[in-house]
């Protein structure tokens, strides 16, 4: 009698597991009735003003009137993106809480002992939305005119060249590790909470140099405050043509010569459907003469891709930074 039951218990069991099963399948491929039914919060990992930011600001309407409700974006930067990274990641599966993903976010796990988050495994992409590349920005009061001049200099007073970056791990960080590599030279690096600020100081003098995105340094450059270097890539802005690449001069920035690139994500448990409703919104508005238009203008390409053809470009960036990484000594702190 109770082998009988305990079959039967077993047999139920089975079958609710299955039915589980089943329903949590269903509810990965099925969209939840009236999606989006409230506004949708986006979460910018980093200080007002940079491409993220900007890119973020720029789609969000259109996306807006894609998906019937407001997109609002919000800006929470700290510790290297964590700060915002974490308040998405540990936000309900839901649609309602989306992240404005980057470069940092597959490198920050490389640097910071416990970061709290695996991109891979917390993280579900959406799509990719563009990408921009790197000014080599400096205080124009340095007697440097060129990233060959900036070699040289750097080699000779290693103690009188003082780097911003935006936080250990992020794309301003690279670009720094990225140029030392290239160039053969080490100096002080010295951490902001934001470009805006970092570029500020270079102005007023207290730091050297910041490798940040054209959005932040170019009107600068023009209205004669900052000193521009160099970009990244392999082609020059059509913003400023007469600003040689850096590996025109020399400097082969390689891990950074397809720009940094940026996206949208969701939490990891975020249903398939809900994702491809807002890779399809993203995409329409990357489609948007207008947007491309307005991100051109701050020197950002669009760039548009399926979720399957995002998570392949993050575990790509994955081996290619983390051997980046290692070559700059740097290990998790």
């Amino acid at each position: 009698m109770m082998d009988r039951l305990a079959r039967r218990a077993g047999a139920f069991a089975f079958v609710s597991a299955a039915v589980a099963l089943g329903t949590a399948a269903q509810a990965q491929t099925e969209l939840p009735e009236n999606y989006p039914s409230r506004n949708i919060l986006l979460v910018v990992p980093f200080a007002a003003g940079g491409p993220p930011d900007v890119i973020a600001r720029v789609l969000a309407p259109s996306m807006s009137e894609t998906l019937g409700r407001t997109i609002i974006v919000e800006n929470r930067p700290g510790a290297s993106t964590t700060m915002g990274t974490l308040a998405v990641t540990r936000a309900a599966p839901d649609g309602y809480t989306l992240l404005a993903s980057s470069l940092s976010m597959v490198v920050v796990p490389y640097v910071l002992a416990k970061p709290g988050f695996d991109p891979v495994v917390d993280l579900k992409p959406i799509s990719t939305t563009g990408f921009s590349p790197q000014t080599l920005v400096i205080n124009q009061a340095l007697p440097i005119r060129s990233a060959g001049d900036l070699v040289t200099f750097a080699k000779a007073n290693p103690t009188d060249i003082k780097a911003a970056h935006t936080g250990i791990g992020t794309s301003t960080h690279l670009g720094l590790l990225a140029l030392m590599q290239a160039g053969g030279f080490q100096t002080l690096l010295v951490p902001y909470r934001g470009a805006a600020p970092a570029i500020s100081d270079i102005v007023a003098g207290h730091i050297s140099l910041l490798m940040t995105a054209p959005s932040t340094s170019i009107q600068l450059a023009r209205e004669g405050k900052v000193r521009l270097l160099g970009v990244t890539g392999t082609k020059r802005m059509s913003a400023m043509p007469e600003l040689p690449t850096l590996k025109e001069q020399g400097l082969d920035l390689s891990s950074l010569d397809s720009g940094v690139w940026f996206g949208l994500s969701a939490p990891a448990s975020t249903p398939d459907a809900i994702v491809d409703k807002l890779n399809a919104a993203t995409r329409k508005a990357l489609a948007d003469k207008s947007v491309a238009e307005t991100l051109a203008r701050n020197d950002t390409t669009t760039f548009s891709s399926t979720p399957q053809e995002f998570d392949k470009l993050i575990r790509d960036q994955i081996v290619i930074w983390r051997e980046v990484m290692r070559k700059a000594g740097l290990k998790p702190e």
